[in-house]
């Protein structure tokens, strides 16, 4: 049995706000409540696992995972990442790579000019890299998911944004029943480019009816 004293009288086990386990029963009591727990196996608090019984308050290390540790409480459980200790020489070092100083475990980056510690991160172009005792290990970036008809990726960036103006979007399917027509009246099937009449550094484009033109400076330099 499991009693709980609180302040006032608020019926826990009517909101459900109480913490009885299993096959424990919650009964209401001025000022608190009673975990009642008559048969079952849930009644100890205890955690059937796998390998057996866990005990009620119970600690241990999951055989799943050699980087977690598991508790035992009011028959649940709950498992998580142990902390890491640098100061004992024993630290098991594939949990804790921050804790790995040895030479052989440092990582160059991809320009040959940073040298990386095992467990750190770094970004090389558009991927997240990490130095795992002495391999580099890169992966793409993952971008949210984008509810918009028409994206670009900024210069200098790795994702896409929204944007609204379809001339500046790099995700559009070329529908070539959407034409265009060019200054001298000629009509463009969607994707088609032409050069701007008397101005040579100007490169125009249908995209999908729209007439998306822009501007080569260099060419403008040159000329």
């Amino acid at each position: 049995m499991k009693r709980m004293q609180v302040r006032g009288h608020v019926d826990e086990c009517s909101l459900q706000t109480h913490t009885c386990w299993n096959d424990s029963v919650c009964v209401n009591l001025p000022g608190g409540y009673d975990c009642v727990c008559t048969s079952g196996p849930g009644c100890s608090g205890d955690c059937p696992q796998d390998e057996g019984i866990r005990r009620n308050g119970e600690d241990w290390k999951p055989s799943f995972d050699r980087c977690a540790i598991c508790s035992c409480k009011d028959g649940q459980t709950y498992c998580r990442r142990r902390p890491c200790d640098c100061g004992d020489p024993d630290e098991d070092l594939f949990c804790c790579p921050s804790c790995d100083n040895r030479p052989s475990s440092q990582c160059l980056d991809q320009s040959g000019r940073s040298l990386y510690r095992s467990g750190a991160s770094w970004m090389y172009g558009c991927q997240q890299c990490r130095c795992m005792e002495g391999e580099v290990d890169c992966w793409s970036l993952v971008c949210p998911v984008l509810m918009c008809e028409y994206t670009a990726v900024a210069e200098g960036e790795c994702c896409p944004r929204c944007v609204t103006d379809p001339c500046l979007a790099d995700n559009l399917s070329y529908d070539i029943r959407q034409t265009c027509q060019d200054p001298a009246g000629v009509p463009r099937l969607s994707g088609d480019t032409w050069h701007m009449p008397n101005s040579p550094c100007t490169t125009c484009q249908c995209k999908n009816g729209n007439v998306c033109c822009s501007v080569d400076l260099d060419c403008l330099q040159n000329n």
